[in-house]
Parts: C-alpha cells; sequence; structure tokens
C-alpha cells in the first residue's frame, strides 16, 4: 500500500488526536507465529506507537475517527472544537496496519475512536478493522482496542474474541464530574463495558479450563450468542491480555 497524500494526511490528524489514550505499557499477550498467518504477540515490549514525525515504532496507534457527536470539556475532539476533521474506513486501517508491519514499522495496532453517529455504529466499525485483520489479511499479531461505552454488548463480546486488549476510559472519578465535564456520559454507560470484559474473561478460564478457576467464583449465567459459543468451542481466549483504562488528571 503506496500511502496517498489523502491517506497520509488523515494518518498525521488521526495518529495525533490519539496521543492522548494510554497504550497499556506492554501487550500483556503472547502468541506465537502460525502457519499461513501473519506476525505474532509478544508479552513485553509493545509500549510504543507511530508518530506522525516518521519515528520507528511498535504500534500503529490511531483514532478510526476524530468527528464525535459528544461535547466534553476536557477531548480536544468535542463536536464544539475547530479542529480538522478525518476519518478512516476499515479497510484503510486493516491495509495501513499490514503495510507498516510488512515494513517492520510496527509491531501491532492499537486503535480507539471518537463516536461518530452513535456508539453501536462506531464499535462496529472498529470490530469491522480487526475482523479484516485476522481474517482477510491473517494476521496474527497484537491488536488493542477501545470499548465503547453505550454499545451493543454483542459487538463488545465480538470484537474481545479477536483482539488482545480492551480498554474503557473511566474519564473521571465521581459521577458528579462526568455531569460537569462529560454530559452525555453516564457513569452506569462506561462501567456496563468493564463489567462486561471482566466477567467475559472469568467465564472463558472456566469454559477453558486452563488453571486460572481455583479461586474464581461461578458466575451466574448470562446470554451468550452462536458467535461466542463457536469461538470458546475453538479454543479462543477473550481479551487474553486484559483490560485497562484511564482518568482525566486535571480536568
Amino acid at each position: 500500500m503506496d500511502l496517498s497524500a489523502d491517506i497520509f494526511q488523515k494518518l498525521e490528524i488521526l495518529a495525533d488526536a490519539a496521543k492522548y489514550d494510554v497504550a497499556c505499557t506492554s501487550s500483556g499477550s503472547s502468541r506465537k507465529g502460525k502457519k499461513g498467518m501473519m506476525g505474532n504477540a509478544v508479552a513485553g515490549g509493545i509500549c510504543h506507537c507511530f508518530a506522525a514525525d516518521g519515528r520507528c515504532i511498535s504500534l500503529l496507534k490511531i483514532l478510526q475517527t476524530n468527528e464525535c457527536v459528544y461535547d466534553c470539556k476536557y477531548c480536544q475532539n468535542r463536536c464544539s472544537n475547530d479542529v480538522p476533521r478525518a476519518s478512516f474506513t476499515p479497510e484503510e486501517i486493516a491495509e495501513l496496519t499490514i503495510s507498516f508491519y510488512r515494513r517492520n514499522y510496527i509491531e501491532g495496532l492499537f486503535l480507539s475512536s471518537g463516536i461518530r453517529k452513535n456508539p453501536d455504529y462506531t464499535m462496529e466499525q472498529m470490530y469491522q478493522v480487526v475482523y479484516l485483520l485476522r481474517t482477510k489479511y491473517k494476521f496474527n499479531g497484537y491488536i488493542h482496542v477501545k470499548a465503547i461505552p453505550g454499545a451493543d454488548p454483542l459487538l463488545i463480546e465480538k470484537t474481545g474474541w479477536l483482539v488482545d486488549r480492551m480498554s474503557a476510559n473511566l474519564e473521571l472519578p465521581t459521577a458528579d464530574g462526568l455531569k460537569t465535564l462529560a454530559p452525555q456520559k453516564s457513569r452506569k454507560k462506561i462501567l456496563t463495558p468493564l463489567r462486561q470484559i471482566q466477567v467475559g474473561r472469568q467465564e472463558n478460564a472456566l469454559l477453558l479450563n486452563d488453571g486460572r478457576t481455583a479461586s474464581m467464583p461461578l458466575l451466574p449465567d448470562r446470554m451468550r450468542k452462536d458467535f461466542a459459543l463457536q469461538e470458546v468451542k475453538k479454543g479462543s481466549t477473550f481479551v487474553p491480555a486484559g483490560q485497562s483504562t484511564q482518568m482525566i488528571v486535571g480536568a
């Protein structure tokens, strides 16, 4: 993939817009190379990102879009802020990731996004990126994706079977703080995907009987879609590197 002027301009905007998202200090996930697949994941050492100035790094760290329907006072991408806007298609991000990987620029992808249209649309677009990478491009490297609060839990679960790590931003420590600085967000919606990922990892450990279950209580039954059950039967691991979060300091 040759970087056209349009793609390069998008990359400059969306890599810079992602700089405030924490990519975690290391991947936390190990996966050996597989025949017919491209790449692997190493538990330590993946902790950098691709900068707009061209420095050689380990993670391609970008937003899918910096368009956003929310107006959080602390966010540079808030809808009322006059900044250049750009959006990648899922295919563009997948091609960009593979192109950079083949050139040995990166070892994986960190993908976040502004909320374009609504949480479901945004999460679906991010899912399409990782689905393309894992299936069409056979990419076996590290992927970290943000879970979008308010999105359909099925979209978050489907994504969780394909990525290494997920995260959702707590944003602020109190509900009152959210009302003041991010009135379109709610603490309940933010905590829901964090809890879903936690429970999903525990259930997956129980189902796979991988030795991490001794101290875990039996969890309540939860509705599961065929997709998730099929992935468990294949021996997949749900969000194997775990989840992370972050807060705004000084807002």
